[in-house]
């Protein structure tokens, strides 16, 4: 069985520093946007703040001044709240140390508590937060979007992955690849059979065709096809995630 966050930390692994403090910010926000009912009005307000002006300060629409003012007013209101409220902030505190620690350190607007924290750990965090808030399994989305967003997927993950799905998973996936490839060429006959007996071909032939079939980024549809349908193994909070 694919286990998602293992592919996750395999992909987040192989993304440059600027892109993982992208991502960092993303993973934040969407844990908060999840999880924002947890949240007091205050708390959302200044969250919003804090995690807007790490976002605009990489477009130069900010300062390192204000980023350390809101991160002061978001440190008080953090622990106003549920616990889990101060969790789903704490996610954001991570995702900005990634980004803007070393520039805050430097300016000499923090001082740097926070050690070895990475996209990994924001990640891992969000995850923990959202599952306890919903049950949800946040990081399906997390890879979803780091394939989405991506200039260029590893088509080798696709191979990888597809050897590792269930029969059931197999067949669904091959009735989704074939639907998506008719959709662009409605006289193909060949996934016209697949769509008559989706077990007859193994995926990957499937896969394959379809790849030839419409070209483009079709592997990297496949992939997020994959990965949406995949079951989702639990993430326990780790060390790294305890640094508060």
């Amino acid at each position: 069985m694919i286990s998602v966050p293992k592919v996750l930390e395999q992909q987040l692994r192989t993304v440059d520093p600027l892109r993982g403090k992208v991502l960092s910010l993303d993973y934040a926000v969407h844990a908060h946007e999840v999880c924002h009912d947890e949240l007091t009005p205050e708390q959302q307000d200044l969250s919003a703040i804090y995690l807007g002006t790490a976002k605009a300060l990489f477009d130069g629409e900010a300062s390192m001044t204000a980023l350390a003012d809101a991160s002061a007013a978001h440190a008080k209101i953090r622990i106003s709240g549920s616990r889990l409220a101060e969790e789903i902030m704490w996610v954001g505190v991570l995702a900005v140390s990634v980004c803007w620690q070393r520039e805050l350190v430097r300016e000499g607007l923090s001082r740097g508590e926070l050690k070895n924290v990475t996209v990994k750990t924001v990640a891992a965090e969000a995850q923990n937060v959202v599952r306890l808030f919903s049950g949800e399994q946040e990081a399906t989305w997390q890879l979803i979007h780091l394939l989405e967003t991506a200039d260029r997927v590893d088509p080798q993950v696709l191979v990888n992955l597809l050897d590792e799905v269930s029969a059931e998973q197999a067949e669904f996936l091959a009735v989704e690849y074939a639907k998506h490839a008719l959709e662009r060429h409605p006289d193909a006959r060949y996934f016209q059979a697949v769509l008559d007996d989706p077990g007859r071909l193994p995926l990957a032939v499937v896969a394959r065709q379809a790849q030839h079939m419409v070209g483009g980024s079709e592997a990297t549809w496949q992939l997020i096809k994959l990965v949406a349908s995949a079951p989702v193994t639990e993430t326990r909070r780790t060390a790294a995630t305890e640094q508060q």
